[in-house]
């Protein structure tokens, strides 16, 4: 289970949750009855047909999205996400990334503990048996959904290992027995990286073992080269990481005859990353040459430079109510759970974070002072923000312009 969660069965939310425009949702009350429109989508998950139980996880998805459900499955979570794992095992592409999508809300449901640990356990071989699969367009859905489940349910580092050890096969895949390596999608690896690096995020710095990371900080060197920019934009977030969890330090263990070849690797791999970092967050725009997601990537590298280099901090706000709710982000941590959480809640993101109390769990939530201002000191306050957001983008400019410079003096 993630870092800093509490046991507990599930998450209670108050009874306005369920005022929403969903038809499922308007349904949902405190007494469900056999005959209730969840129950009946739940049954159709039995059916042979494929369509109709494609069309039940649709509507289920929905359900999950826009209110609690745990009312509904704290009590049958069991059969749920047994239908679920069916899905996955005997589906179609669109069904299995339906359950894939299903049974991660399940959890995130249930709120970790207990519930979420069994759902891992009884999901994790039947995942993992697909990522082996020619079928790629399954992956995506496939990996998200173990970095979730791990997320929520691993009870301890041998858990957690397992499933990075599990999408890590799919970043960088290895050859056996003379057989070509499968060539996976940009896609795809991005799709990857990202759940690996939400799941990484629940393990404490005290706890690595960093005879274990080497292999994944070359690879991670290798793929800030690649011809995609959106992976080495994903790797680049990994490689965030590592600095953040200060992965790139060896400390002396009892009896450890390799402590000084593991040191010195160490420090020449951060040496090479940190010079591909600076060469990521200027890379020159030649003329006819892609820049398709070229900005993106001068500006997260740019922001991993920053930190790397002179301690920046990671500064991010989200307005969650009118009345002044928001979700505070200070860390590379907490921004790679922020995005991931946004992507896979998707339209429910904003129903989990105001109600779901596993969300405060895992993020630090206050109020926007400004917002109970009068309107006239509420345009003080913008206006001087506006100024120094404008400050800061023009110093960051100049540093940027210059690093270029210096970059084009030493290859002339």
């Amino acid at each position: 289970m993630a870092k800093g969660y509490k046991k507990n069965k599930g998450c209670q939310c108050p009874s306005d949750i369920y005022d929403t425009e969903s038809t499922i949702s308007s349904c949902i009350n405190e007494d469900f009855t056999f005959d209730s429109p969840l129950d009946e989508l739940v049954d159709n998950l039995y059916a042979k047909r494929s369509l109709t139980r494609e069309n039940a996880l649709v509507e289920l998805v929905d359900a999950f999205e826009s209110s609690d459900l745990l009312p509904f499955v704290e009590n049958q979570c069991a059969t749920i996400s047994y239908l679920f794992i069916n899905s996955i095992k005997k589906g179609m592409t669109k069904e299995t990334n339906l359950a894939c999508r299903a049974i991660g809300l399940l959890s995130f449901t249930m709120g970790g503990g207990t519930g979420s640990h069994e759902i891992m356990e009884e999901a994790l071989p039947q995942l993992c048996k697909l990522l082996s699969g020619s079928d790629q367009s399954k992956i995506p859905a496939v990996v998200k959904c173990i970095g979730l489940l791990a997320f929520l349910g691993a009870d301890d580092l041998d858990e957690t290992e397992m499933a990075l050890e599990a999408i890590w096969k799919i970043i960088q895949p290895k050859s056996r027995y003379n057989v070509t390596t499968v060539k996976y999608e940009p896609p795809v690896v991005v799709a990857a990286l990202t759940a690996w690096s939400f799941l990484l995020t629940t393990i404490s710095t005290w706890r690595i073992k960093h005879e274990n990371w080497t292999k994944y900080i070359s690879d991670l060197s290798t793929l800030l080269e690649a011809d995609d920019r959106t992976v080495r934009i994903a790797a680049g977030e990994a490689i965030a990481l590592f600095f953040e969890l200060k992965l790139f330090d060896v400390k002396p263990a009892e009896e450890d005859s390799e402590y000084f070849q593991r040191l010195i690797y160490m420090q020449n791999m951060k040496a090479k990353v940190t010079a591909q970092i600076d060469a990521l967050s200027c890379e020159a725009s030649h003329k006819g040459a892609n820049k398709k997601n070229l900005s993106a990537q001068r500006e997260l590298f740019h922001e991993i430079w920053d930190y790397v280099m002179n301690g920046g901090n990671i500064k991010e706000t989200i307005k969650l109510s009118s009345r002044g709710t928001i979700l505070c982000i200070s860390s590379w941590t907490e921004l790679i759970q922020l995005n991931f959480l946004r992507h896979f809640l998707r339209k429910g993101f904003l129903q989990h974070a105001q109600y779901n109390p596993l969300m405060r769990e895992i993020f630090t939530f206050g109020v926007d002072e400004k917002e109970n201002l009068p309107h006239r000191v509420k345009k003080i306050h913008r206006s001087e923000s506006e100024r120094k957001h404008y400050m800061q983008m023009k110093k960051e400019r100049d540093i940027a312009e210059a690093r270029k410079q210096s970059f084009f003096n030493e290859l002339y």
